[in-house]
């Protein structure tokens, strides 16, 4: 049986503060380190060459473990790829819940051959207190600058009504100033307060069953005058019959209106921004797609992260939270997104939602 050979690996392993398993390509075992032997309170020089299956069962007798723990798994020893996923369990004699980050990469060895694999076993108990600490003091502070850039907003817009008088054109010009910026840190206050929600877990869902053509209608609606100050033309295709989508209407206005806005914001003059329906894998499918000058494919990553632009959209403005926020939502409707691009072609932003079961709805 080939084994962790001794010296600075073996070392460098039992010395991780997280736990760490490593399996040869039989499923038996080559090293358990001593985080991990704590947490199991095992011995880890024991459990060297015994089947992995043993130490299953120890799990099972000590833990209740998530039908989706990695070790489970058949694992394919021609797999090269490197996973990462987050879980909880908890001790059956009603002991700690460990949250943890499981990182499993392939172990080779110097020739680069895989002899098995690495389990790495990270406490997420200390991250997710920070985070949630994280969320919770933007939710406060946004909430805070909401009430005085409100106010601050609509003394301005009196001020430009003529509500105070008549006012120089440089003093119009100034407050426009003053308006414009003002719209723009109440919509990066209230992106942060929606995306702080969602990751709080704090988003109520009202759901119920729609035709997404509802939905998309209003949002084409929503932005008509964008589009006709960039002459920009909108399109709108669906299939004769189209499921309907336990949905919340308003979150899925969000999505499709904000989707919608980056692409008109991104095409050119007289070009077209597309809406297609479609059902595809027991989903109904929105693709919104636009004739802009598209994302480059090393940055296409990066789209959907918080306070992110890519190179192309930094010129374009924008809080850099939007795409964060329709991530989040379609999420949180059991959906999936994802982004294709070809540059000086177009960009198509796609989600998709489960059906309802609920009957078709016809054009």
């Amino acid at each position: 049986m080939t084994t962790v050979k001794d010296g600075l690996e073996k070392y460098l392993l039992d010395s991780l503060p997280s736990g760490a398993l490593a399996v040869d390509r039989e499923n038996r075992i080559l090293f358990v380190n001593r985080a991990l032997a704590r947490v199991v309170r095992l011995r880890a020089e024991e459990w060297e060459g015994r089947p992995l299956e043993e130490f299953l069962r120890v799990l099972d007798d000590r833990f209740e473990c998530p039908p989706t723990l990695a070790l489970r798994l058949e694992w394919d020893p021609r797999d090269r790829s490197t996973r990462s996923r987050e879980m909880e369990f908890r001790e059956k004699d009603g002991g700690r819940v460990y949250c943890v980050r499981e990182d499993s990469r392939p172990l080779r060895d110097a020739e680069g051959r895989v002899l098995g694999r690495l389990f790495v076993y990270h406490d997420m108990r200390r991250e997710r207190e920070i985070d949630r600490m994280k969320s919770e003091f933007i939710a406060v502070a946004s909430h805070e600058l909401r009430t005085p850039m409100t106010s601050i907003k609509g003394s301005v817009d009196l001020i430009l009504s003529g509500y105070a008088g008549d006012i120089s054109t440089d003093t119009q010009e100034l407050l426009e100033i003053a308006q414009k910026n003002c719209d723009r840190l109440i919509r990066l206050i209230n992106d942060i307060l929606d995306l702080a929600k969602i990751e709080a877990g704090q988003i109520k869902l009202k759901l119920e069953p729609l035709d997404l053509t509802d939905a998309i209608e209003r949002s084409l609606l929503g932005v008509r005058s964008l589009a006709d100050q960039n002459e920009i033309r909108l399109t709108l295709y669906r299939p004769p019959e189209l499921p309907l989508v336990e949905v919340d209407r308003d979150r899925i206005e969000q999505v499709v209106t904000n989707l919608l806005s980056n692409a008109i914001k991104f095409s050119p003059a007289k070009g077209e921004v597309r809406v297609e329906l479609a059902v595809a894998d027991g989903c109904v499918q929105c693709c919104v797609a636009d004739q802009g000058c598209g994302i480059p494919e090393d940055q296409l990553s990066n789209v959907f992260g918080k306070f992110q632009q890519v190179a192309n959209s930094k010129a374009k403005g924008g809080t850099g939270l939007g795409l964060a926020i329709v991530q989040a939502l379609v999420n949180e409707h059991r959906g999936k997104i994802w982004v294709e691009s070809r540059l000086n072609v177009g960009t198509r932003f796609i989600f998709r939602l489960p059906a309802s079961s609920s009957g078709p709805s016809s054009s």
